[in-house]
């Protein structure tokens, strides 16, 4: 978590070789997270394949992502970060073995929203060729406040707030042991969201990226874009014997969407029945839902799977498949190292980066696994997926029939589960409640029309 984490591995097998690179971006919702080998960033997978993989670290939380909104301090830093990084692969894999015009970048939950704004930022452009999107997107209605947490950090840690020369003068002489623990106690309820994010700065990013796609105005690679079958479904059970808190998620739910759902509160004249947390409750919950318990614990769940990350994924899906190909997937496969288990231990459900631990090992998913155990088999599915596509631009498995990308008048998605087949896009119902509630505001009028 240091400020000092510019650090940047490179995995390969012949430095006199010319072969695709993957560069990996980590998640962890831009507070946390690790480009390491050991903790998230095995290259022994990948690398049973002729691929070079990078993985890097980026500043994070308030270190990567202050922003004073001002031209002095704009904000993403962290992203900066990671266009240096990529900087760096174009001008130096080719000493590693690696093939500069051949790159594919691709990342997990926030590090999958960064590889969305690289295609959305003018900054990245030529820097890569194809791009793989596991569990994120930047293309949401998140309402994103960096400046209202920067004042919040500087006055908890005495410093000015509105100055922007004052406070960032006096944060910085705050040790950045102090700004990560001041900011970690802004999470009470351990609900998944992110307070850290991009800024639309007329650098890095010249628009909202929703606008970015919908006007066709991205890099327009081949992408892989996909999410697990229940993400976020099983993170609240943390508090199934939190009754106190249930109870006044329960009653003050008007209160409380806003904040976890991470869009602006509404005002005060909006007519009760009208409201986003209304339409939000009636449709998961039901107008005649009395409690929050074990019983609909699951299904409250379900909205941070669609809040936060289904419903981007989604609109990232919709906006561009007209302009490039793209390879939409859902996982579905119970593996035996689920991060979701029940109360017995046993697997549920395929929750958020339940997927990531057949394309690299790491800490999360304890050891590399062995070569006869029972998952091994999406290991090599994945895999050989994934590098495929990073070697030709399209995903070719032994097991797996033709995957085809998502086309002007049909929406196919590959359903990995322990056999992969092909089918209708999920959950589109749920997606259009969120389509409805937060349409994408055009700022430029280009008479482009959005595509559905």
């Amino acid at each position: 978590m240091s400020e000092d984490c510019l650090k940047l591995n490179v995995f390969t097998k012949n430095v006199t070789a010319r072969l695709p690179v993957m560069v990996y971006i980590h998640g962890g919702a831009n507070v946390l997270g690790s480009g390491h080998s050991l903790y998230e960033a095995g290259p022994q997978y990948l690398l049973d394949h002729d691929v070079v993989l990078v993985a890097f670290n980026y500043r994070l939380g308030a270190l990567g992502f202050l922003s004073t909104r001002t031209l002095e301090y704009p904000g993403n830093y962290g992203y900066l970060d990671q266009v240096l990084a990529l900087q760096w692969v174009r001008d130096h894999i080719a000493n590693f073995g690696g093939d500069p015009q051949s790159v594919t970048i691709f990342g997990m939950s926030a590090g999958s929203m960064a590889v969305s704004l690289h295609m959305a930022s003018p900054l990245s452009k030529g820097l890569f060729h194809r791009a793989i999107l596991m569990s994120g997107s930047a293309t949401n209605h998140y309402d994103i406040d960096n400046l209202y947490w920067t004042r919040k950090l500087a006055r908890e840690v005495s410093c000015p707030q509105y100055d922007p020369v004052d406070m960032v003068e006096c944060l910085r002489e705050i040790s950045w042991k102090t700004i990560v623990n001041k900011c970690a106690e802004w999470e009470p309820y351990s609900f998944v969201n992110m307070k850290w994010n991009y800024e639309v700065d007329g650098h890095f990013l010249p628009q909202h990226p929703s606008q970015i796609f919908a006007e066709g105005k991205f890099n327009k690679v081949p992408m892989i874009v996909g999410f697990a079958r229940n993400e976020l479904d099983f993170s609240v059970q943390v508090h199934e014997n939190n009754t106190r808190l249930l109870h006044d998620l329960l009653v003050s739910f008007d209160l409380y969407a806003p904040e976890i759902f991470l869009y602006k509160p509404e005002s005060s004249d909006v007519p009760p029945e009208q409201l986003k947390s209304r339409r939000i409750w009636n449709f998961y919950m039901s107008p005649e839902a009395t409690e929050i318990n074990s019983t609909n614990l699951f299904i409250f769940g379900q909205i941070f799977s669609d809040a936060i990350l289904g419903h981007g994924i989604h609109r990232l899906v919709t906006l561009s498949h007209n302009d490039t190909p793209v390879y939409y997937y859902r996982t579905d496969y119970i593996g035996g190292r689920s991060l979701y288990p029940d109360h017995l231990g046993l697997s549920q459900g395929v929750g958020h980066a339940d997927d990531l631990q057949y394309v690299m090992p790491g800490l999360w998913y304890g050891t590399q696994m062995a070569k006869d155990d029972v998952d091994i088999f999406m290991v090599k599915r994945l895999t050989q997926l994934w590098t495929t596509f990073a070697t030709t631009g399209k995903p070719i498995a032994d097991d797996v029939e033709e995957w085809s990308p998502v086309g002007a008048t049909n929406s196919p998605i590959l359903y990995n589960g322990k056999t992969a087949k092909m089918g209708k896009w999920p959950y589109t119902e749920y997606y259009q409640l969120w389509d409805d509630m937060f349409p994408i505001e055009m700022k430029n009028a280009s008479g482009r029309q959005l595509p559905i």
